[in-house]
C-alpha cells in the first residue's frame, strides 16, 4: 500500500492477508449482527467497540493549507481583541428618569470629569491643585444638596508619616495634605463620636503627575465615582452600609493621601475597599489585585462585562510593572480587604502629556460606570460586609468578559490537581483507544520527546534571532507597533517547531505505523501529558499560585476537547480535513482564552519597557512572548501532523521570509504625534557640598537626564548638536555611585535611584533660586554616653528628599519623624536612610520642618563628623521659573520627547 506521497505504507499494526485487512495486537473485531448475545452485552459492546477505520490510512491535507489555518487563528486573535475592546452604548441624561438610581449616564460623568480635570496638571502642593480641590468640594456639596439619602462631605487637612516598606524602603512624610470625602449615609450610620459604623470605602485620586493632565490617571474614575454617588443618592431608602467616597489629593506623591485618610474618623468603619486607579487608558477596567473573595463574588454577580486577571497581580507585585497604588496602604496600614481596579490598556500614555480627555474613547466611561454603580449597590446591601476579614489572596480570572471565576489560594491547589488528573485521564483514554499495551505507552513517551524537541527548536530560533535584532536594529519597536511581536517572536518560535514536529513524526511513523489522525491525536495526548506534569510541578511553587490558571484553565479545555475528539474519531471514519475542522472547532474556547491572556499581558508589559531603565528590554519581551506563544500553541499542538510534509518548505519559507524582512526594518519606537513617546526626566540642578563648618567645598550646576530606556541619553546630544548647541557632558557615574548616596546626583523618586549610574549630565548654568533658600542646619547637638542627638531644622521646598548616612562606626538609632527605622540601602558598607517629604496643599508659604536624629556613636568619634545628610529640594511643576538657557535646551529636543522637568538644589552636609 502507498500513502499519498507515493511512499510504501509500513505494515506496523496492520497488513494484508488475502486482500483483507489484518490487525495485529489491536481490538479490531467487527460486530456480527447475527451473533447470539444478550441486550446488555450488545450495549457494552457498542460502548467499548473500536472501529477498524482507526488503523486505515488517512490522506493528508496539502501543506499550503497551513497558511489558511494560520490565518484563521490570527483572525481569531483579532476577534478576541474586538471582544476585549467592545464598549457599551453610552447613556445620555435624556435616557434616564430623574428618580432612576441604577442607570449610569456617561454624559453626566463627563461634566463631572471636566469640572475635576481643569486645564492644567493638578500637582499636589501647587496653587492650581488647591483651586481644583475647592471646585471638587463644591461639586460634591451640590450633589449632596439634591440627594434623597443624606450625604455628608468634608475637606480633610492632615499631617503624618509612615515607612514605605517597598524594595527601596523610605520614610514617607506629608504635611498639610488634602482629601475630599463624601459619605452616603446608610442604615449603619455614625457613632456618637462622629466615626462611621460599617462602611464600603471607594477611592480615587484627583491629583496628577507634573506635565500630565491625568485624564485617565485618575480623573475618569473620580468622575465615575461622582456620577455613581449622585445616582445612588436618588434611591428612596438607604443602603445597609455607609458608602465612603474618598477623592484623595496626593496619590502621586506617592501614596500619601490614602495614609492620611486613615486618621479621619470616617475611615474607622470601613470593612472593605474598592480602589480605583489607572496604569493606562481605555479598555475595560480590570481587577488586578484582590484580598477579599466576597467582593470578587459580588463583582461576578453584577458586573455586565467583567474583566479580572490575577496574573496582573503577579506582574505588579513582582516589580515587572514598576508602579504602586493606594491598595498597598489599605492592605498594609488599614487592614482593609478589597479589590484594586485599574485601566491597563494604552500604557504608553500613562504619566505623559497624552493622558488627555480627547483620547478617551466613547463608551469607556459608561463601561466603568456600568461596573462601579451595580457593584457598590450590591456591596452596600450585603450583610456579609458588616465586619472586616483578614486580607487574603485569591485566584481570579474572567472568560472573554462573560463571567469571572474566583477561588481562594488553598482551593487553587485542589482545582489545579483535579485539572492535572483530568489531563491524565484524557491521555489514558487515548491509550485505551489505541490499545492499552506497552508499545502504546512507549510511542506516547516518544511523542512527548517530540513535543519537547519541537518546542526547543522554536526556543532556539528565538534565542538566535533576538540578539541579532538587538545588535543590528532598534529595540522597542513594539511601542509604536504592538503587532510586531507576532513576526518578531511568535513566528520564529512557531515555524521551527512545526518543521521539527514533522521531521520527528517522519522518523516515528516508520516505527509505529499509526495513521495520520492517530498520530495527531497522539501528539495532542503527549502535549496534555507534558502540560499536566508541568502543572503538578508548578503547584509546588506557592509564589505562582495566582498565575497557574494561565496553564490549568486552557489545559482543562484541551482535556475536555480531547475526550470529545477521541470519541468522534473512535466511532466515525474521518478524512484529515474533517478531523482538522473538528480539532479547530474544539480548540476555540481554550485558544481564545489564551489569546485574551496574551492581549492583556502584552498590553501591560510592552509599554512598561519605555520606562523600565533596561539596557536590553527586548530580551524580556522576547521571554514573555515566548512563554505566551508556547502556551497558546499548545492548545492546538498536534494538528500540524494532519498536513502533508510535501512542499512544507515552501509554506515555511514564505512565512519565514516575511518575518525576516520585518525583523530588520528599523521601525521607530516613538512618534512625534504620539501617543508613543520617549520619557524624559530632567533635573535642572545645583549640587553643593559643605564641610562640618558649613563652608561650601564643591559646587556643580547643570541638567541631569535620567535613563529610562536604552536611548534616553543617546538621543539628547545629537539633538543639541543639530541645533548648534555644544555643552560639556558626562555619562558614566558608576564610580560615584559606589562612593556617594545616589551617586551625588539629585533624585525625586527613590525607585529612580537605580537609573542614575547611566545618567547624562549636561554642564550648564544653575536653576533660578528658590525663595526661601532651601537647606538644613543644626540647631542643637547633645551627647550622653554613646548616644548623640542632633536637632535639625529644614527650610523646605514644596517637595523634598532627605538622606541620612551615618559615618562608619556610628549607627542611627531613631529619627523623630519615623515610626520605625529601616535602611533604604547601603553605600561603601554604610547603611543610609531616606525621607520623602511634601507640602501637599498650597498655602503661599512653606513651614520649617524640625526633626531629631539619635545616633549611637563611640566616644572616640564624638568630636568629629557623625553623619552625612543630603537635602534634595525640588520644584516639580514650575515651568514659569525656567531659565532662558534651560528653556532653549527643551525647545531643541525632538517632539517625541515627553518631559517631566524638575528644578532641584542638592545640598550635602556633614554634621
Amino acid at each position: 500500500m502507498e500513502d499519498i506521497n507515493g511512499k510504501k505504507q509500513e505494515n506496523g499494526m496492520f497488513g494484508s492477508k488475502n486482500g483483507t485487512p489484518e490487525y495485529v495486537d489491536v481490538p479490531s473485531r467487527d460486530h456480527d449482527k447475527d451473533r447470539d448475545e444478550k441486550p446488555w452485552q450488545r450495549v457494552v459492546y457498542e460502548v467499548t467497540r473500536k472501529g477498524t477505520h482507526l488503523y486505515e490510512p488517512v490522506k493528508s491535507i496539502p501543506s499550503t493549507i497551513i497558511i489558511v489555518v494560520l490565518g484563521v487563528y490570527l483572525l481569531l486573535g483579532y476577534f478576541t481583541q474586538l471582544i476585549e475592546d467592545n464598549m457599551p452604548t453610552p447613556y445620555q441624561d435624556a435616557d434616564i428618569t430623574r428618580e432612576s438610581s441604577d442607570i449610569f449616564s456617561e454624559e453626566s460623568a463627563w461634566r463631572y470629569l471636566y469640572t475635576i480635570l481643569g486645564d492644567e496638571p493638578r500637582v499636589a502642593g501647587t496653587e492650581y491643585h488647591l483651586n481644583k480641590t475647592r471646585d471638587l468640594k463644591n461639586m460634591l456639596d451640590q450633589i449632596a444638596a439634591q440627594s434623597r439619602i443624606p450625604i455628608r462631605t468634608d475637606w480633610q487637612f492632615v499631617t503624618g508619616s509612615y515607612l514605605m516598606n517597598s524594595s527601596t524602603p523610605f520614610l514617607n512624610y506629608y504635611h498639610n495634605l488634602s482629601n475630599v470625602v463624601a459619605v452616603l449615609e446608610g442604615e449603619s450610620g455614625f457613632n456618637s463620636d462622629g466615626s462611621t459604623r460599617s462602611s464600603i470605602l471607594v477611592n480615587c485620586h484627583y491629583d496628577s503627575v507634573p506635565f500630565a493632565l491625568g485624564a485617565s490617571d485618575n480623573v475618569v474614575f473620580c468622575a465615575v465615582m461622582a456620577e455613581t454617588l449622585e445616582k445612588m443618592s436618588r434611591r428612596a431608602r438607604p443602603y445597609r452600609h455607609n458608602i465612603v467616597f474618598l477623592f484623595n489629593g496626593a496619590e502621586e506623591n506617592p501614596l500619601q493621601a490614602s495614609h492620611g485618610f486613615l486618621q479621619h474618623s470616617w475611615s474607622r468603619g470601613a470593612t472593605v475597599v474598592v480602589n480605583l486607579d489607572a496604569a493606562g487608558m481605555n479598555g475595560k477596567p480590570a481587577v488586578f489585585q484582590a484580598t477579599d473573595l466576597r467582593l470578587l463574588r459580588a463583582f461576578r454577580r453584577v458586573v455586565p462585562r467583567p474583566n479580572a486577571q490575577s496574573f496582573g497581580e503577579y506582574l505588579f507585585q513582582s516589580g515587572v510593572i514598576p508602579s504602586d497604588t493606594d491598595f498597598r496602604i489599605w492592605r498594609d496600614f488599614g487592614n482593609i480587604s478589597g479589590i484594586d481596579i485599574a485601566y491597563s490598556k494604552w500604557g504608553h500614555v500613562y504619566h505623559t502629556r497624552y493622558d488627555h480627555p480627547s483620547l478617551v474613547r466613547e463608551g469607556v466611561v459608561q463601561c466603568a460606570g456600568d461596573m462601579l454603580l451595580p457593584l457598590l449597590t450590591e456591596l452596600a446591601d450585603l450583610q456579609d460586609l458588616e465586619n472586616k476579614v483578614e486580607p487574603s489572596g485569591a485566584v481570579y480570572y474572567d472568560f472573554l468578559n462573560l463571567s469571572v471565576i474566583a477561588y481562594s489560594k488553598p482551593a487553587a491547589h485542589a482545582i489545579d490537581a483535579l485539572i492535572a488528573l483530568l489531563a491524565l485521564l484524557s491521555v489514558a483514554y487515548y491509550a485505551w483507544l489505541v490499545g492499552p499495551r506497552w508499545t502504546t505507552v512507549q510511542e506516547l513517551l516518544y511523542a512527548v520527546l517530540g513535543r519537547i524537541a519541537a518546542m526547543l527548536a522554536g526556543v532556539l530560533a528565538v534565542l538566535i534571532f533576538v540578539p541579532l535584532m538587538v545588535v543590528t536594529t532598534i529595540q522597542m519597536r513594539y511601542l509604536s507597533y504592538p503587532w510586531l511581536v507576532v513576526p518578531l517572536y511568535w513566528m520564529p518560535y512557531l515555524v521551527p517547531a512545526v518543521i521539527v514536529s514533522h521531521l520527528y513524526d517522519r522518523w516515528r511513523t516508520s516505527k509505529s505505523g499509526l495513521n495520520r489522525s492517530i498520530r495527531a491525536l497522539q501528539a495532542m495526548a503527549a502535549t496534555r501529558l507534558l502540560l499536566g506534569a508541568v502543572l503538578v510541578v508548578l503547584t509546588c511553587v506557592p509564589s505562582l499560585t495566582t498565575v497557574r490558571y494561565a496553564l490549568s484553565f486552557p489545559l482543562m479545555f484541551m482535556s475536555c476537547a480531547a475526550i470529545v475528539s477521541l470519541t468522534v474519531v473512535r466511532y466515525f471514519r474521518m478524512k484529515a480535513w474533517r478531523h482538522l475542522v473538528l480539532e479547530v472547532a474544539l480548540s476555540l474556547p481554550g485558544t481564545m482564552f489564551a489569546f485574551s491572556l496574551v492581549l492583556r499581558a502584552d498590553a501591560m508589559v510592552l509599554p512598561v519597557m519605555g520606562r523600565s531603565g533596561l539596557d536590553r528590554p527586548d530580551y524580556l519581551i522576547a521571554a514573555v512572548n515566548l512563554a505566551l506563544a508556547a502556551l497558546t500553541c499548545s492548545t492546538v499542538s498536534g494538528i500540524e501532523l494532519l498536513f502533508s510534509r510535501r512542499r512544507l518548505w515552501i509554506t515555511a519559507g514564505f512565512v519565514s521570509l516575511v518575518c525576516l524582512v520585518l525583523m530588520f526594518i528599523p521601525f521607530s519606537p516613538y512618534s512625534d504625534d504620539g501617543p508613543s513617546t520617549q520619557r524624559h526626566y530632567w533635573f535642572h540642578s545645583e549640587i553643593k557640598s559643605h564641610d562640618i563648618n558649613g563652608a561650601v567645598t564643591a559646587s556643580t550646576t547643570g541638567v541631569l537626564v535620567t535613563k529610562h530606556d536604552p536611548y534616553s541619553s543617546d538621543r539628547v546630544l545629537p539633538a543639541l548638536r543639530d541645533h548648534g548647541i555644544s555643552l560639556h557632558s558626562r555619562t558614566d557615574f558608576s564610580e560615584d555611585c559606589q562612593r556617594y548616596v545616589f551617586c551625588n546626583l539629585p533624585l525625586y523618586r527613590v525607585s529612580f535611584g537605580q537609573y542614575l549610574k547611566d545618567a547624562l549630565f549636561l554642564y550648564t548654568s544653575g536653576p533660578a533660586p528658590f525663595d526661601p533658600e532651601p537647606g538644613i542646619r543644626v540647631v542643637g547637638r547633645d551627647c550622653l554616653g554613646e548616644t548623640c542627638t542632633l536637632q535639625l531644622n529644614m527650610t523646605a521646598a514644596p517637595h523634598n528628599m532627605v538622606t541620612v548616612w551615618p559615618r562608619a562606626g556610628a549607627r542611627l538609632a531613631a529619627w523623630s519623624l519615623a515610626p520605625r527605622l529601616q535602611a533604604t540601602g547601603d553605600v561603601a558598607g554604610r547603611p543610609y536612610y531616606v525621607m520623602v517629604h511634601s507640602e501637599a496643599t498650597y498655602k503661599g508659604s512653606l513651614d520649617t520642618l524640625a526633626f531629631n536624629l539619635t545616633l549611637v556613636v563611640p566616644l572616640s568619634m564624638q568630636n568629629g563628623p557623625l553623619v552625612d545628610v543630603s537635602h534634595h529640594a525640588h520644584k516639580i511643576h514650575h515651568p514659569k521659573d525656567y531659565t532662558t538657557q534651560f528653556a532653549e535646551l527643551l525647545d531643541a529636543m525632538p517632539k517625541y520627547f515627553n518631559f517631566a522637568n524638575f528644578m532641584t538644589f542638592r545640598n550635602n552636609y556633614v554634621f
